[in-house]
């Protein structure tokens, strides 16, 4: 039998344990890499390449406009903006179905993503290509370094989402997503 002690003793380290647990810092959750990502939801500036299978006057490359819009041969301007790649495939097969092809075969990949700006007390404020796996300690380093003014602690990142504009705080191993915007704030001293 176990004594009602060692019980006591136990549940005793058992709580002391959990509570140093929950003290620890909190982890960091990195945004996902867009790169093969099925949620990654396009936008103005993302290049994407379309592929109707068996017709190549309807295949193509194209860039997503300030709308979210992209233009095919038949269809015209296709909204794609907020869209996953397989919600546009989706909406391009149906479209071309409903007025063109009997059941067309689409198949939709991002060639290049939007640029990422970054602005603030860094060297070159500007828009850049974006990198897959690009951390904020990369982009920051892409625009010209910290200037001495800058706080080199966190920065803010605004982020586009389908439900509207989301500003993050982010520390330097945080992933830059196509299309943020990484503002380097000034320090006080």
């Amino acid at each position: 039998m176990i004594s009602s002690r060692f019980l006591r003793v136990a549940c005793m380290a058992f709580v002391l344990f959990a509570m140093a647990a929950c003290a620890a810092e909190p982890v960091m959750v990195q945004a996902p890499n867009p790169v093969g990502n099925p949620d990654y939801h396009l936008g103005p500036g993302d290049k994407v390449k379309i592929n109707v299978f068996n017709n190549p006057d309807v295949s193509g490359e194209a860039v997503l406009d300030s709308g979210g819009d992209i233009a095919m041969p038949l269809l015209g301007q296709v909204p794609a903006q907020n869209l996953t790649v397989t919600e546009l495939q989706a909406k391009i097969a149906d479209m071309l179905n409903r007025q063109y092809l009997v059941d067309p075969k689409v198949s939709v990949e991002v060639l290049n993503y939007r640029p990422f700006f970054i602005l603030g007390e860094v060297g070159r404020p500007g828009s850049y290509p974006y990198i897959a796996g690009v951390t904020v300690r990369q982009a920051v380093a892409i625009g010209g370094g910290y200037t001495r003014r800058a706080r080199t602690s966190s920065v803010s990142i605004v982020r586009q989402t389908p439900l509207g504009e989301e500003r993050l705080e982010g520390l330097a191993e945080t992933l830059v997503m196509p299309g943020d915007t990484v503002e380097v704030g000034r320090r006080l001293f």
